[in-house]
């Protein structure tokens, strides 16, 4: 005849209990590797879901779940902790208050046409400046090798996407995306002379 198994009540309750040096699990033999990875699998969704509320932007909800866990795993201090949920709770209301804080010193991005049109009109030297960029960019286009400057023509001049330059010109999409990189390298050094 076998043990009775514990309440479902009973091991749930186990689970929640907070984790410290002087309580081992069973499981882990006790690491605090282990129990860094516990905490994380059972706080993490909660975290998530209370930032997520907060935020209204799920990538950024998990961006400072992630934070706080890695200033947690960066303290010299989780080691000693008795309630490492609370000091959790504590980095991520931190994060969130230097989040809001950077937000609010952000300047508002501001696009240029007819209903915002800049104050002072450009100077006949802005234009000279600006014909002889473009021409700078047009020798630096023409001196990239001929595949790249066809790749790097149709992604930039004729917006196709990686994907439709490939299957025009038969090559991988990862070669595409070399050929696009390297011409921006070269046509950014060249512009830089």
């Amino acid at each position: 005849m076998s043990a009775p198994r514990a309440a479902p009540a009973a091991r749930g309750n186990a689970m929640r209990r907070p984790i410290d040096d002087a309580d081992p699990s069973p499981r882990d033999g006790g690491t605090g590797e282990a129990r860094f990875d516990m905490l994380y699998r059972e706080q993490a969704p909660r975290l998530r879901r209370w930032l997520d509320a907060r935020l209204r932007s799920t990538e950024d909800a998990n961006d400072l779940v992630q934070d706080a866990f890695a200033r947690l795993l960066g303290s010299g201090a989780r080691e000693g902790l008795r309630q490492p949920e609370a000091f959790l709770n504590r980095i991520v209301r931190n994060l969130l208050i230097d989040r809001s804080r950077r937000v609010s010193n952000r300047t508002p991005h501001m696009p240029i046409d007819e209903a915002n049109e800049p104050a002072t009109r450009a100077t006949q030297e802005d234009a000279i400046e600006l014909a002889q960029m473009r021409e700078r960019f047009r020798t630096a286009v023409d001196a990239l090798p001929p595949r790249t400057r066809q790749v790097f023509l149709l992604h930039r001049t004729d917006g196709l996407g990686y994907k439709d330059i490939a299957t025009q010109l038969g090559i991988s999409i990862r070669t595409v995306e070399w050929h696009v990189g390297e011409a921006l390298v070269k046509i950014g050094k060249d512009l830089r002379q």
